[in-house]
């Protein structure tokens, strides 16, 4: 979830769609070997919840600046903090705990300094342990659209234009950004749209295509509506 207290959340139904879902494409991305996982910008819980449920005795803790979700996500998972993750001081509130995976699913464009809170995620990770990061791509056709011919750059309540976002990223920013923070990338996957909205019969079609074809250089990049992928230490 944002993580600016300065800026005005988006209505209820609005936020609740864009950001408590299992969240499937980061599922995927977790190990299913991580017994120790903690989700940052938790939301309700609906990630963990489902992480939970896939591997028994796995322990999900997670992060929320939304006092209404922490609470709802505390009734799901292990352990969640209330706190805003621009200033966490995170070896006061971590701890001498470790995880296997530190998941940040849409939270990094939405703070201040996200390299920097990369840094302090890599110091709580377990030797061979890894970061799973969502992020939007500003480099969308629909970016192009609204920016290139529109000539505006639009103020949402959700998606690539989320009005709290804070920073923006094309593929190569993320990465940059991951290998900045001292990672690589080790998997990658994308959600492919035509347009701002998810679902319909063209972007399943979209999705369905082989991978060699989605990876395609210009599919690849105006198509990409979000940017999956996990990162692990460097050697």
């Amino acid at each position: 979830m944002p993580s600016d207290p300065t800026t005005s959340a988006p209505p209820v139904a609005q936020r609740d769609a864009a950001y408590t879902t299992p969240r499937p494409d980061i599922f995927e991305l977790v190990p299913s070997t991580a017994r120790d996982v903690l989700d940052v910008g938790c939301s309700n819980g609906a990630l963990g919840r489902s992480l939970k449920r896939a591997l028994p005795g796995r322990q999900v803790s997670g992060i929320e600046f939304d006092a209404s979700f922490a609470k709802e996500a505390s009734e799901h998972l292990d352990r969640v903090v209330h706190a805003d993750v621009n200033v966490l001081d995170w070896r006061a509130t971590m701890g001498e705990s470790r995880f296997d995976c530190i998941v940040f699913a849409d939270v990094l464009e939405h703070l201040i300094d996200p390299q920097r809170c990369l840094a302090h995620a890599r110091q709580q990770l377990r030797p061979g342990g890894c970061i799973v990061i969502s992020l939007p791509n500003i480099r969308h056709l629909s970016s192009i659209r609204a920016i290139f011919v529109g000539g505006r750059f639009p103020r949402r309540d959700r998606g690539i234009f989320d009005r709290t976002h804070l920073r923006w990223f094309t593929i190569a920013d993320a990465n940059e950004l991951v290998t900045a923070s001292g990672l690589r990338v080790a998997a990658f996957s994308q959600a492919l749209r035509w347009g701002d909205r998810g679902g319909g019969r063209v972007n399943r079609l979209l999705n369905r295509l082989p991978l060699a074809v989605q990876r395609f250089g210009p599919i690849r990049e105006f198509l990409t509506y979000q940017i999956c992928l996990r990162a692990e230490v460097m050697a």
